[in-house]
């Protein structure tokens, strides 16, 4: 969009998230929750919620045409993968209203994030459709969710933070597809031009630590072709994306095959 500025990006997001980290440790204690500390789990876990408190909704307005007509296309019992605080629930609401959706599983397995999506889930009208679930993907039928039972799953900025489990956790969230079932997705992944590549590896050697696991370099593309078989992948590179981009995406839909 801006040319060699666009690298200045994710340094700009490091930065900023850096400077989140000793609010986090300031607030923990005076919100009776000193014994957080302990946990290098709980203490990231609560950084990256004080960073998103922010940076959500601050970055809808860059995100928010590109993503509205994907999620637009939900439809269905709907998956809603990493939903955080639920900047998308709006959208979602627009979904609901007009009768595409009758139920979401909202999986967000940051404590941190419980609160905020109930809150928003009420605020745009989707309290008795959307439930709000703290757990991980490969967990999701204890909670009552039977695999080959969804119409549309929804990844959008999430893949990306799965650590090294994306493979398997794409081919869990394939198998609760129905077949003709449809994946939503817009991910931010690795460049296809080799300086920008270069830059995002060294960038990548602080950002996960600092991004609660986000990886710069994920071949997300890659690993929903290869989650399962699909009767139809349309996944592109978002427009606009130039050579300089130091967070690209990748948009689009895959409809299981079956």
């Amino acid at each position: 969009m801006f040319g060699p500025l666009d690298l200045l990006v994710p340094p700009i997001l490091l930065f900023c998230t850096v400077l989140t980290l000793p609010f986090t440790l300031l607030i923990l204690p005076i919100t009776g929750r000193a014994g957080d500390l302990t946990s290098i789990a709980k203490v990231r876990n609560a950084w990256f919620k004080h960073l998103w408190a922010w940076f959500g909704p601050g970055s809808k307005p860059i995100f928010a045409p590109r993503v509205q007509p994907i999620v637009s296309q939900a439809k269905g019992v709907c998956i809603d993968v990493g939903p955080a605080s639920g900047i998308w629930l709006k959208e979602l609401g627009d979904v609901v209203r007009r009768g595409a959706i009758t139920k979401i599983y909202g999986v967000e397995p940051n404590p941190n994030f419980q609160a905020d999506l109930k809150r928003n889930a009420a605020k745009y009208g989707l309290d008795k459709v959307y439930q709000p679930i703290q757990a991980y993907v490969q967990d999701l039928e204890n909670f009552g969710v039977a695999k080959g039972s969804i119409d549309t799953i929804i990844t959008v900025h999430v893949l990306c933070s799965v650590g090294d489990h994306s493979d398997q956790i794409c081919k869990d969230l394939y198998d609760y597809l129905k077949p003709g079932g449809q994946w939503l997705v817009y991910e931010h992944v690795v460049a296809r031009f080799a300086v920008t590549r270069a830059w995002q590896k060294l960038l990548n050697l602080s950002w996960p630590i600092l991004l609660d696991q986000c990886e710069l370099l994920r071949d997300t593309e890659s690993v929903l072709r290869n989650a399962g078989e699909w009767a139809a992948v349309d996944l592109r590179p978002s427009p606009g994306d130039g050579w300089f981009q130091g967070l690209p995406h990748v948009e689009g839909t895959l409809i299981k095959a079956g």
